[in-house]
């Protein structure tokens, strides 16, 4: 008999989930939902390191370049704008409204020494990618040990 280890938090994932597909579905009626509460919505991002660099790719479907604005220090990166109502429709008329609307902002901690004066960004295809030079220190060195 093997043993099956039982996460408690596995069960909380599943219940908050089945709670926002019955808010979206109640509330996609009256043309609100979740993202629409004020509050904002926050970019799906990628965040992985190569050899020599932190790289940053976030998803901002429909937002121009001129509102997304991109801060960066020694051990944080801040993504923040807002996504325009592209023309306002009225609410009798919409079934569904999925698509996020409003300010966002987004932090994610950078661990890793970086020259974030050397950084760069790019935002091509609704697609903002921050590339950030590690610094001389930060990049991993891999030696090979005699064995005696």
């Amino acid at each position: 008999m093997s043993l099956i280890r039982w996460d408690p938090f596995d069960e909380l994932a599943g219940i908050r989930d089945a709670m926002n597909r019955v808010f979206d579905e109640t509330f996609a009626k009256r043309g609100t939902g979740r993202f629409e509460s004020g509050r904002g919505w926050h970019p799906s991002v990628d965040m992985y390191e190569t050899e020599d660099d932190v790289v940053v790719r976030a998803d901002l479907p429909g937002v121009d370049q001129k509102d997304v604005e991109v801060i960066l220090t020694d051990n944080a990166l801040t993504i923040k704008g807002e996504s325009k109502y592209e023309k306002e429709i009225e609410d009798k008329n919409v079934y569904r409204r999925e698509r996020s609307y409003g300010q966002f902002a987004r932090t994610l901690p950078i661990t890793t020494k970086v020259r974030a004066d050397q950084a760069r960004a790019e935002f091509k295809n609704g697609v903002l990618e921050v590339i950030i030079p590690k610094a001389p220190e930060a990049r991993e060195k891999t030696y090979r040990l005699d064995i005696h």
